[in-house]
């Protein structure tokens, strides 16, 4: 028959206690290491989610990330060939370094402040190859996904949300469009190098088109085309005319001079007045020259909005040149999640 020790349970109740304290503690540790990792709550926490990912709100963040749908948990990852990323996305990829929304934030940060791949590496704890896999696959599935929005509005949608001081002066406007520029590493072919250079810019380009609509949501995003393209050419290759109806006007400055090419279509452009030979212009064209550059400047700061992604600051690396069309068009979808520009 044994009997208790008085002191051995004593030890084993101190024991459990300690054990119980430790365990605490550890997670406690852990809590603070999880709280010290670069990632969306790290940020969230800090009220640092607009610097991190341009969205306006975490809000607006889920909102995105949850259109983009159960796809994001079945994305097949890039691999360094030329094989199209799948729109349908079902089947199931290789095991991932992070998360889907941390994935995303990746993706979002890169393109907000523009960071190298290596600086990623660090912060993500993951390889610089696995940056650039998850950044490619991601920006062509967000390509992909963004193209399902219909980012042209019907008159109708157009005419109820015009702003008062538009429908009072330009009510016909469908759309104010604007050239913008992406500048781009010295491509290695001479014929490319020839073709993206801008004698306006003095360096290689692309050049896009971009529209918006009367209320400064972003309605129109051509491909891009080399920097040496002319504005009046611009317009015929991005496809834009093809959305345009009788009635409506376009409303643009000087570098568009294509009432020509509107004219057949029964559409209006309303530009600058031309000094045509003049040594200035008359009192009526001098305020509509105000007028147009006052409703303009919309265009000017929806420009300013996509180019606050920072990945653009810099010439666009050779490695992301295939991409140039993708990033754009995501970085000009993503400048909608922001409230109207005017109203």
């Amino acid at each position: 028959m044994t009997t208790s020790n008085p002191q051995s349970n004593l030890q084993v109740e101190v024991l459990k206690t300690e054990k119980f304290q430790f365990k605490n503690e550890i997670e406690k540790l852990k809590f603070k290491l999880e709280s010290c990792k670069f990632c969306l709550s790290y940020v969230v926490a800090r009220n640092k989610e607009t610097y991190y990912t341009g969205f306006p709100s975490l809000q607006s963040l889920n909102a995105c990330y949850r259109f983009l749908g159960p796809a994001v948990d079945n994305l097949i990852y890039w691999n360094g060939g030329k094989s199209e990323i799948k729109a349908d996305f079902k089947g199931r990829g290789r095991p991932r370094a992070l998360a889907p929304l941390e994935e995303f934030f990746m993706v979002l940060v890169r393109l907000r402040l523009g960071l190298f791949e290596e600086d990623l590496a660090d912060r993500f704890n993951i390889s610089c190859s696995t940056v650039s896999r998850i950044f490619t696959t991601w920006i062509n599935f967000l390509n992909l996904k963004f193209k399902e929005i219909p980012l042209w509005p019907p008159r109708q949608v157009i005419n109820n949300s015009m702003p008062a001081h538009f429908s009072e002066k330009y009510p016909s406007t469908r759309v104010i469009i604007d050239a913008g520029k992406i500048y781009v590493e010295k491509p290695s072919l001479p014929d490319v190098q020839q073709l993206t250079f801008s004698t306006y810019k003095n360096d290689n380009t692309y050049k896009v088109l971009v529209g918006i609509s009367p209320s400064g949501a972003v309605t129109f995003v051509s491909d891009l085309y080399p920097g040496s393209i002319s504005d009046k050419k611009l317009i015929h290759f991005s496809g834009i005319l093809k959305l345009l109806e009788k009635g409506d006007s376009v409303m643009a400055d000087r570098g568009f001079d294509i009432q020509d090419d509107l004219t057949p279509i029964g559409v209006k452009v309303n530009i600058p007045p031309f000094l045509r030979g003049k040594s200035q212009l008359d009192a009526n064209e001098m305020i509509e020259t105000r007028r147009i550059a006052s409703e303009r400047v919309h265009v000017e700061r929806m420009m300013g909005r996509i180019k606050n992604f920072h990945i653009f600051d810099r010439s666009l690396p050779s490695s992301l040149t295939d991409l140039a069309n993708q990033i754009f068009f995501v970085c000009a979808v993503l400048s909608n999640f922001w409230p109207p520009l005017c109203s």
